[in-house]
């Protein structure tokens, strides 16, 4: 009873997911290639454009080169009271000097190859702290430079003077901060059990702040030299340290690879940060568009935290990619950093919404100077100072990530949304070619395309696209933050040129393999997407008819049913097409090929073997794209299995007369099957205790076999021999002979 309800069931359903489709969705309906987050718009190319946290571009504020050093570092930068700002270089120990009206000039040379501080005094007197030398010199008028302070130390790395021009001193690697006087005196101030004192600030009640690596600590210190931890950062370099008029403390910490010997510094192997884990989303309409708020992660390579009066945290923002070199705290409380290594400088308003604001073409932002009301921007590699305006970029050009459809492509629209939906000030172009890079042999730039609401798109087809966006200045702003004529989004849609689905492997299951459906993880919901017989579902789009594969599950479960045969299959579309299949039957000596089942969405197929004659068969599955395509562009390929065997006659047992000698008998008895071989025969005298015979040649291997054994000792009267013999494909006979010893 029990194998005649699962054969019912089982019969009735030949429908399930196999679980061998891809996930992506199907390709020759059209694809929508959608740009529209932060991540999304970081792996694309800046120039003039500004990036903001909710994914949209607008114009930067503009960028304006005012001194080039040629050197290929500056590390630190001061202002005097006169309004010169100094710039200390690495690798050749120069400090420039670039005057309020922009004129600069080499001021001094330096023995030591990094100046990795500045300070300027209240007598208007210039501190700077060098490295590997590991000396304090101070300046007067002309540049002329004396050593004011010699720790015996190899790395100054930071310097902070307070209101009575006592000079503090970290230093590395041994960790320690000195208090120098203004005559050259100097103590330990600190002896941390850290090894380098990277970064000294003082908070609104001029305590000194000190970070440390590789620690990672934010420490304060008061005037008589005792600590106390502020934060324990999880990363281990406090790089940079900020505050603002009500106390707040801003601190950037780093994560570094390897095990640094100093902090991270432009020439630092360690800080060579790869830009490579921004999250390669397709943007296509078949996924769950997530917007992410920056601070909600756990940065692995920078953090930037904000400490309240009250010594609360706060994660303001986190990074994979980038590290930061300095920060900058605005009157109007936005947050500006300093990162690389892409020169790029970030920021974070009072409501913690982060804009990437401008991009520089240099490779790291390693100073931020507030100068005058004005913003300078100090960077490395190559050594350079630019003023930032609050007036946007005469240029500003974006250029997207190259597109791969993955083949050959036709292209559709490309749409657009903006914040001012009759905005004229902003153009949209693409391109496309069969090279992964942008090269020679792309196309020119198509367009310009000025419907937000759809333009078809006039490049060629191709395997690959890219478009860019560009902004025709108002030089309308009156702040650093842009947000007129914002992009928020670019969809382009494409459709790719059909190829033919493969087929790649068939099976046939041993005899009385059965599948059988998983039961719905939700069978209460009583949701039939389509109704009954799913009539339309086929029809909408695969993110959609996902859902309900996910609750009833992809692979069917195994079952042993007497006469079940079952195949399975293995396909794949490079275009990622929904697949049908039609599987075929042809007995040997036949010629031509019967169809079993038509048009079935699974990868597998349980038919019942007992419908079918004894013999030897062969199976052939047709796999094809057609519900995908229209039928004139339809594709399909196919396989044929290795011939297998039908067998449902039970195996044929015959006696010959039992030869009985006193209490001693000799048996012998052959067995014969149709369309299989002997599998294995047994005997059992008197009882249900069962012993395994060889046959005669000593291998079970045909469709005839004769055994013999014989008995000894038999006890007088009657005995039964009972015999179960079983073929190849599972079926089984069993018989008797009875006989009489006297």
């Amino acid at each position: 009873m029990f194998f005649r309800q699962m054969k019912s069931a089982l019969f009735l359903i030949f429908a399930l997911t196999w679980g061998f489709w891809g996930d992506t969705v199907q390709a020759t309906r059209p694809e929508h290639w959608i740009i529209s987050t932060l991540n999304e718009l970081l792996e694309g190319e800046s120039e003039g454009v500004s990036i903001t946290t909710d994914g949209r571009l607008v114009e930067a504020p503009a960028l304006e080169e005012v001194l080039d050093t040629e050197e290929a570092f500056i590390y630190s930068a001061v202002e005097d009271m006169g309004g010169n700002l100094y710039l200390g270089t690495g690798s050749t120990g120069k400090i420039f000097r670039l005057g309020p009206r922009g004129d600069k000039e080499e001021w001094a040379q330096m023995d030591d190859l990094g100046i990795y501080a500045l300070a300027m005094d209240s007598l208007n007197r210039l501190y700077a702290g060098t490295g590997p030398d590991g000396k304090v010199y101070r300046f007067d008028d002309t540049g002329h430079a004396q050593i004011f302070f010699d720790p015996k130390e190899k790395y100054i790395w930071s310097l902070a003077i307070d209101n009575h021009n006592n000079l503090f001193v970290g230093t590395g690697p041994r960790g320690i901060i000195y208090k120098v006087d203004p005559q050259g005196e100097g103590r330990v101030f600190y002896d941390s059990k850290e090894t380098h004192i990277v970064i000294l600030e003082w908070d609104i009640n001029k305590d000194l702040l000190a970070g440390t690596a590789p620690g990672g600590l934010l420490l304060r210190v008061s005037d008589g030299g005792a600590p106390f931890v502020l934060f324990d950062s999880p990363l281990r370099e406090i790089k940079a340290i900020e505050t603002d008029r009500y106390g707040n403390i801003y601190l950037a910490s780093l994560g570094l690879t390897g095990d640094p010997i100093q902090p991270s510094d432009p020439t630092s192997e360690n800080s060579q940060v790869i830009l490579s884990s921004a999250k390669k989303a397709r943007g296509q309409n078949n996924e769950i568009a997530t917007v992410k708020i920056s601070g909600t992660g756990k940065g692995t390579r920078l953090q930037v935290h904000k400490i309240n009066k009250k010594n609360l945290v706060e994660t303001l923002y986190t990074s994979h990619d980038q590290i930061a070199f300095d920060m900058l705290m605005q009157n109007d409380g936005t947050l500006l950093i300093a990162t690389g290594d892409k020169g790029q400088i970030i920021s974070i308003d009072n409501t913690k919404f982060v804009t990437l604001l401008s991009d520089t073409p240099e490779e790291q932002v390693t100073q931020l100077v507030g100068r005058k009301g004005e913003i300078y921007v100090v960077t490395s590699n190559l050594g350079k100072v630019f003023r930032l305006h609050s007036r946007p970029s005469e240029v500003g050009v974006y250029r997207s990530k190259v597109l791969d459809a993955r083949m050959p492509a036709t292209w559709g629209v490309i749409r657009w949304h903006l914040t001012e939906s009759q905005s004229k000030s902003v153009k949209l172009y693409t391109r496309s070619g069969n090279t992964g890079i942008p090269d020679e042999t792309w196309n020119k730039w198509s367009g310009p395309y000025q419907d937000p609401a759809g333009s078809h798109i006039e490049s060629s087809a191709a395997r690959f696209l890219q478009w860019k966006v560009e902004f025709t200045t108002q030089k309308i702003s009156t702040n650093l933050h842009n947000t007129r004529s914002s992009v928020d989004s670019v969809n382009v849609s494409y459709l790719q040129q059909n190829m033919s689905p493969k087929i790649t492997s068939l099976s046939i299951h041993p005899p009385g393999t059965a599948f059988v459906p998983i039961p719905s993880a939700n069978p209460g919901a009583g949701i039939t997407p389509g109704g009954p017989n799913r009539g339309h579902a086929r029809s909408l789009p695969k993110l959609i008819r996902e859902l309900d594969r996910t609750t009833t599950g992809t692979v069917p479960r195994k079952v042993y049913i007497p006469g079940a045969l079952s195949i399975s299959w293995e396909n794949s579309d490079p275009n990622q097409d929904d697949l049908t299949s039609s599987i075929y039957y042809r007995g040997q000596g036949e010629a031509s090929w019967k169809i079993l089942k038509r048009g079935i969405f699974e990868n597998y197929y349980t038919m019942d073997g007992k419908s079918f004659p004894d013999g030897s068969y062969r199976i052939k599955v047709v796999i094809s794209d057609l519900s995908s395509n229209p039928p004139h562009k339809a594709l399909e390929s196919e396989l044929i299995s290795k011939s297998f065997v039908i067998a449902n006659s039970s195996p044929l047992v015959s006696f010959e007369p039992p030869q009985i000698d006193k209490r001693r008998v000799s048996l012998k008895f052959s067995v014969h099957t149709r369309g299989s071989t002997v599998h294995q025969a047994e005997y059992s005298v008197d009882s249900w205790n069962w012993n395994i015979l060889f046959p005669s040649d000593g291998i079970a291997d045909s469709p005839a076999e004769t055994y013999s054994f014989s008995l000894k000792e038999l006890g007088t009267g009657e005995h039964i021999i009972r015999v179960r013999a079983v073929d190849s494909v599972g079926n089984i006979a069993t018989t008797k002979t009875t006989f009489f010893i006297n």
